[in-house]
């Protein structure tokens, strides 16, 4: 052989090692984006067993303000779930399984639970305690007033369907974790007197999605009132409203829940009002009249 034929061969070997090195992030992404839509995929399993079980949608209560004691706050939906479920998570459950877990069984206090973090959120292993990537959707506005889980308005997947269809309406979305620093950032959140306001450097907090247990806008919910990926997060001292709304740290945009069970990525250049319509159950729809004979 060649001085030149091992040069060549050289040049090819370098070529294809340099094509498999860049394809091992795509592939590794490829991974966690469908492990992410798995772990989305199996809360909608569990909020279908959990509307067969109690006949409606978990509650979720008004929020507290922000300077009150976390343990005062209402139950988060995936909270309510696993207590009445009798689940330590969402991984086995099978809503068309006639064996079905109901409730009764122990469910954790706290802690870390399987297939509530978003494993493209890399660095927020370790981070906290009870991590949660996924957030339910409280309606289109800040406020929450026309979602599946809207603050303080009972909902039940029959009424879902009437309104708006089931596959048309956004039940959990991915979020990214805080970064635990309190200082501006895109994955944290400024606290706000007013949402018309700026937070101020010293109003920030880094503890977004800390624990999946309180239904709370700093940690398990989010509003479709700004599109994927906005950026400076408000949430109001009262508690009460957020412009919080859905990021991750996927390529392609964020991965949601609808409450059909199926789970889509959606593309951070979404038209902001096809994106408020996902986040809304929708007014009722036009009945008409009997004929009359």
């Amino acid at each position: 052989m060649s001085p030149a034929d091992v040069v060549v061969g050289f040049a090819v070997v370098v070529v294809v090692i340099l094509f498999v090195l860049m394809a091992l992030p795509r592939t590794r992404e490829t991974a966690r984006l469908a492990s992410c839509r798995r772990n989305l995929a199996q809360i909608g399993q569990a909020l279908l067993s959990y509307q067969e079980l109690s006949g409606s949608l978990p509650f979720v209560g008004l929020p507290i303000a922000v300077d009150r004691p976390i343990e005062e706050a209402p139950p988060s939906p995936k909270r309510q779930m696993l207590d009445a479920l009798g689940v330590a998570d969402f991984l086995g459950v099978d809503a068309l399984k006639k064996d079905a877990p109901r409730s009764g069984g122990a469910a954790p206090a706290g802690g870390i639970v399987a297939g509530f973090l978003c494993p493209s959120d890399a660095v927020a292993f370790g981070r906290f305690p009870a991590p949660n990537s996924y957030r339910a959707s409280v309606g289109s506005d800040p406020e929450g007033t026309d979602g599946p889980f809207a603050l303080g308005r009972p909902m039940d997947l029959h009424e879902v369907e009437r309104r708006d269809g089931m596959a048309f309406t956004a039940a959990f979305a991915e979020r990214l974790l805080g970064d635990g620093r309190d200082a501006p950032s895109r994955v944290n959140y400024g606290l706000v007197s007013s949402l018309a306001e700026a937070p101020s450097a010293v109003d920030w907090r880094g503890d977004a999605g800390s624990t999946w247990l309180p239904a709370d806008f700093r940690y398990t919910l989010y509003s479709h009132a700004r599109p994927p990926g906005a950026a400076s997060p408000r949430v109001a001292r009262d508690g009460r409203s957020s412009d919080i709304g859905s990021t991750s740290a996927h390529v392609g945009g964020v991965n949601v829940l609808m409450l059909d069970g199926s789970a889509r990525l959606v593309a951070p250049t979404i038209d902001a009002d096809v994106w408020r319509a996902m986040g809304s159950v929708g007014p009722e729809p036009d009945v008409d009249p009997a004929p009359r004979n």
